[in-house]
């Protein structure tokens, strides 16, 4: 596994994500989510995720009703997998933190 977005949506239950950066919205989920002000939602999220300065990770996880949200940060690039309950939340951890790592050091070319 070499931390690629191909190996994320490998892992049973991951069903989309949405990279974004200061700049750019990369956004691929089910249409059962996407609504008219999706991308707003989802800038909206990471406008407030990057303006905290203290945080005490670098992983936010978020429980709705029918779907999880792992949000992923390094630096200004933020990385959100949305993903059924019953994903095996370690896999879906390691593998995040290999991909957002890898977008950072693609970032940094």
């Amino acid at each position: 596994m070499k931390g690629k977005i191909k190996d994320l949506l490998n892992i049973y239950g991951v069903e989309g994500y949405v990279i974004t950066t200061n700049k750019t919205m990369q956004i691929k989920i089910p249409s059962k989510y996407k609504t008219q002000n999706t991308k707003k939602q989802f800038r909206d999220l990471y406008k407030n995720i990057t303006e905290e300065k203290e945080r005490s990770g670098n992983i936010i996880e978020v429980y709705l009703e029918d779907v999880m949200v792992t949000i992923f940060i390094n630096g200004s690039t933020i990385m959100m997998v949305l993903s059924k309950k019953g994903t095996n939340q370690a896999i879906l951890r390691m593998t995040g933190k290999l991909v957002i790592a890898g977008l950072a050091k693609a970032k940094g070319k």
